[in-house]
């Protein structure tokens, strides 16, 4: 007979084996020493202490089996602010690995965001496609850079660029979450990002001021070359956020004229457009692609979405343009992880708005996975593609065009939010 499991918020009796499970599942983390164990339970310890994180754990007979860290968080959906549940930290005890205790932990939270008013989830997977079977759709690609500083731009004017330091810190909350608000995908940030940032003695952050007033950033860190050249080193970019074309125009400049001591720059970016900025987009590997490409960056999943109420999500989305088409459509949904989301719903849409919701009346039907239907609606994949490499189905072949146009985005999704 299968045990009875119980989730609840850990106590903080249980932070030790708790990151025990994580210490085990993720050795990368490489938490080892008593001091590396004793120093993660004080970070949990703080970070319990903010209303918008919770760690919970999956208890068989008061046993601790598996953990995972909770977060509250807000998306820019289509310019509408709209709530989003994360997760993270997902840890089985090695010893109950295959019990099913990540599916009942994966299950849990879906539960929990839907009951708090939350139409989508997102994660970042250890692996793809184990998400992928709960539901989780793939989010925009990870292009991953390793450039020449010499390469990056143009060097010009740098009057606005100073060194950040605590004193800024609101100005750049302002300052990202101003951007937040202008980009499609951002999320809120973690509540103690900037204090974590600046404990850190190896992080660095260059930020664009006028007056007060931070209007773009870059954080970033050092990492040397080769172990016994203390000289060579390449910077490693965590976070850029530039409000317009000459705030990115500066930052660039001072990345280009670290070329003297400065290896290479290694950026990770959603945006895939990048190497137009690049004098020399090459990375540096002389790798060339069949028959004659040469490798510019690498790519890689990152971030995947999932919705938990498709009728929720579509009342959010009442401001947005759906690039001015106007189409009755159904769109089926197929959710064999979480029955609740198993569901169809009916769109009238006039002119690019969305007038009605869960309207009776169609001319054309779509049926599609959740795992596909996250991805389409945030705009990380377009619908004729779903439906050429066949997860997506459609009643009449005549509405696949009008079918893609609606779910066009002009930019892909973005997240700069680690959780």
């Amino acid at each position: 007979m299968k045990e009875k499991s119980r989730i609840r918020i850990i106590p903080k009796k249980d932070y030790a084996a708790f990151v025990d499970i994580v210490a085990n599942a993720y050795p990368g983390m490489k938490i080892i020493t008593p001091e590396d164990k004793k120093k993660a339970v004080k970070q949990l310890k703080e970070s319990a202490r903010y209303p918008t994180v919770d760690y919970y754990g999956l208890y068989r007979k008061s046993r601790l089996m598996g953990v995972m860290a909770l977060y509250d968080f807000t998306i820019n959906l289509f310019s509408t602010k709209a709530k989003i549940g994360g997760i993270g930290l997902v840890a089985v005890d090695l010893l109950h690995k295959k019990e099913k205790v990540c599916r009942e932990m994966v299950s849990y939270f879906l539960e929990r965001y839907r009951k708090k008013g939350a139409s989508m989830t997102a994660l970042f997977p250890f692996r793809p496609d184990f998400y992928r079977k709960m539901g989780f759709g793939i989010g925009s690609k990870v292009a991953q850079y390793s450039v020449k500083p010499q390469d990056l731009g143009r060097a010009g004017m740098k009057k606005h660029i100073y060194h950040m330091t605590i004193k800024d810190k609101t100005q750049l909350e302002r300052c990202y979450n101003r951007f937040v608000e202008k980009r499609h995908g951002m999320m809120s940030a973690r509540p103690n990002k900037w204090i974590q940032i600046f404990k850190s003695p190896v992080v660095r952050i260059i930020g664009y001021k006028t007056g007060k007033r931070v209007l773009g950033y870059v954080i970033f860190t050092f990492k040397k070359v080769q172990e016994n050249n203390w000289l060579k080193n390449d910077i490693i970019i965590q976070e850029f956020i530039y409000e317009n074309r000459d705030v990115l125009s500066e930052l660039i400049s001072f990345l280009h004229t670290q070329s003297d001591q400065i290896n290479r720059i290694i950026y990770s970016t959603q945006d895939e457009y990048f190497h137009f900025i690049l004098n020399d987009p090459r990375d540096g590997t002389d790798n060339i692609l069949v028959p004659l490409a040469h490798q510019s960056n690498t790519q890689g999943i990152g971030i995947m979405y999932r919705v938990i109420n498709m009728k929720r999500l579509f009342g959010t989305m009442k401001k947005r343009n759906f690039n001015n088409q106007t189409c009755k459509i159904k769109i089926n949904i197929k959710d064999s992880f979480f029955s609740k989301n198993n569901d169809s719903i009916g769109l009238n849409i006039l002119k690019g708005r969305l007038i009605r919701v869960n309207s009776g009346d169609y001319e054309v039907e779509v049926r599609l996975d959740v795992a596909d239907f996250s991805s389409l609606i945030m705009g990380a994949v377009d619908f004729r593609s779903l439906y050429e490499y066949n997860p997506a189905d459609i009643s009449s072949t005549r509405y696949v065009g009008p079918v893609n146009s609606l779910f066009l985005v002009e930019k892909k999704p973005m997240s700069t939010t680690q959780f």
